[in-house]
């Protein structure tokens, strides 16, 4: 099959209203953590309009119920691992520590994973310590490895060696870039969304992280709409993955069409690459 054809037809797989004349629309990943502990918070955040992807405690009261209930409306879900933290705050069932041997600590993150039913993959709860440390984010990477997840680091330090132990691994991940919420403002939490539009729009892609706060969750379902009105796709975690393999294949066969470029500036460019190279330089 022409590789052009090839290219057409992935296009045509893309989640979302991504419009390619002259770029791709920005894409918004949004996460909402600590879900598990409230019921009553937790089903105000997964009733939250759009394509959420939410983070759930292990072993937590009502993960179980929140995570199957987020699932049913379509929504994304993963484990919210509690690691190791700078500030020896306490982690709770299902934590991973630096004096965990690669057993405990895989047998442990293991039994998080099964404890959230439809995790897709996973993200740091704290973790300032252990995403500093190359060893045990290798174990990490490795029981993600095995069971084909996905890792989000929530860069709760900028230490963190999360990213790059998971792509040597070949995990597919993404890396957190406005933190929503912490503190618990609704003005804060407007100046932290209009950033999270900004970064959006200037960089093609932006990774936010929010919590089941009632202010939170207040302001989100006044203002998700206003993505759509800017033309801001909102996407899961997993959607968001998989236009990143397909972009990257996009690349790959306009390349194999004859057409061979590096960067989005050369001539050689195909049109489609050009723009993918463009969204993910910026």
């Amino acid at each position: 099959m022409p590789g052009r054809l090839l290219v057409f037809l992935l296009l045509l797989l893309l989640p979302g209203p991504a419009a390619w004349s002259e770029e791709v629309s920005p894409r918004f990943v949004l996460i909402i953590d600590d879900i598990g502990d409230n019921l009553e918070l937790g089903k105000a955040a997964v009733t939250l309009p759009g394509p959420l992807t939410y983070a759930v405690l292990p072993h937590s009261p009502f993960g179980k119920h929140l995570a199957e209930l987020a699932n049913e409306q379509g929504k994304g879900v993963m484990l919210h691992a509690p690691m190791a933290n700078t500030q020896n705050f306490p982690l709770g069932p299902g934590g991973l520590y630096l004096t965990q041997s690669q057993d405990e600590l895989k047998d442990t993150l293991r039994a998080g994973l099964d404890s959230v039913p439809h995790a897709r993959g996973l993200n740091n709860h704290m973790g300032s310590l252990l995403t500093q440390n190359r060893r045990p984010m290798t174990w990490v990477m490795e029981v993600i490895q095995e069971r084909n997840l996905f890792f989000v680091d929530s860069k709760t330090t900028a230490l963190s060696v999360a990213g790059r132990v998971a792509r040597e691994h070949q995990v597919p991940f993404l890396i957190r870039d406005v933190f929503l919420d912490h503190e618990i403002t609704e003005a804060f939490i407007h100046q932290q969304f209009e950033l999270a539009i900004r970064v959006a729009q200037e960089k093609g892609s932006v990774v936010v992280i929010g919590h089941p706060y009632r202010e939170t969750v207040d302001y989100l379902r006044s203002n998700l709409s206003r993505l759509d009105e800017l033309g801001i796709q909102q996407l899961t975690v997993s959607a968001m993955l998989h236009q990143e393999q397909v972009f990257e294949r996009i690349i790959e066969l306009e390349g194999l069409a004859g057409v061979r470029c590096r960067s989005a500036s050369e001539s050689e460019c195909g049109p489609v690459a050009k723009v993918l190279l463009k969204d993910k330089k910026d």
